[in-house]
């Protein structure tokens, strides 16, 4: 009986890097226009906020619940739960994520009466998610067909899900908005880091930036 010690991560992962990569090409082929349309409408809500900040940030936290949801049913359930089991627990918490963000547009965020320093780094993540996410696909030589989209990949929509939560206030609705999207990139990177090490850099960048961006902006605030 192999000694639990001599396992390496990798012999947790049934799947190769180019199976991981080709879910994201059958994905997006799939539910097309949607990823062209998912994150027009993130920026669209960003853009709002610039202007309405309460009614851009319900805006967001309805797409996120919408993308959340869809992530964790089409995505995580129907693609990357074949080859990976562990992502059949995962579905069920993007469920509840999603339900959380509903929760919040609907409720709307506490009021605030001047724009925050904090708004800056929740805007350089949204822009993050939905603008630059997809590129890494080209400088790790794969094709736009195969990018990662914020509202149809889980990635970017965490990623933009850290920006949504620096962009409200309260210890509750940043919890809400940042607890699973940051559990998911953390995953995500060591996925990465075990199937193509460098790739593991943009959820593990875009999870460290977000959380020292929470963290240092609930300092000032205190």
């Amino acid at each position: 009986m192999r000694d639990w010690l001599s396992y390496e991560l990798s012999d947790f992962l049934l799947f190769s890097e180019r199976v991981y990569w080709r879910l994201f090409t059958l994905e997006n082929a799939n539910l097309w226009p949607m990823p062209l349309l998912a994150p027009l409408a993130l920026l669209a809500a960003l853009a709002l906020h610039t202007r309405r900040p309460a009614g851009g940030l319900r805006l967001l936290f309805a797409l996120l619940a919408l993308s959340w949801f869809s992530v964790g049913a089409n995505f995580i359930m129907q693609r990357y739960a074949p080859v990976n089991w562990a992502m059949s627990h995962a579905g069920p918490v993007f469920f509840l994520q999603a339900i959380a963000f509903a929760v919040m547009a609907f409720t709307g965020p506490p009021r605030r009466a001047s724009p925050r320093l904090s708004d800056k780094a929740g805007y350089a993540l949204v822009l993050a998610g939905t603008l630059a996410y997809p590129l890494l696909a080209l400088l790790q030589g794969r094709t736009l067909a195969d990018a990662e989209l914020a509202g149809i990949a889980p990635d970017p929509t965490a990623v933009v899900s850290l920006g949504a939560a620096l962009l409200t206030t309260g210890p509750r609705h940043r919890l809400a908005a940042c607890a699973v999207p940051g559990l998911w990139l953390a995953q995500s990177a060591l996925t990465l880091y075990v199937l193509n090490g460098p790739a593991a850099l943009a959820p593990g960048l875009a999870l460290a930036a977000g959380a020292l961006a929470l963290i240092a902006t609930g300092q000032r605030r205190g």
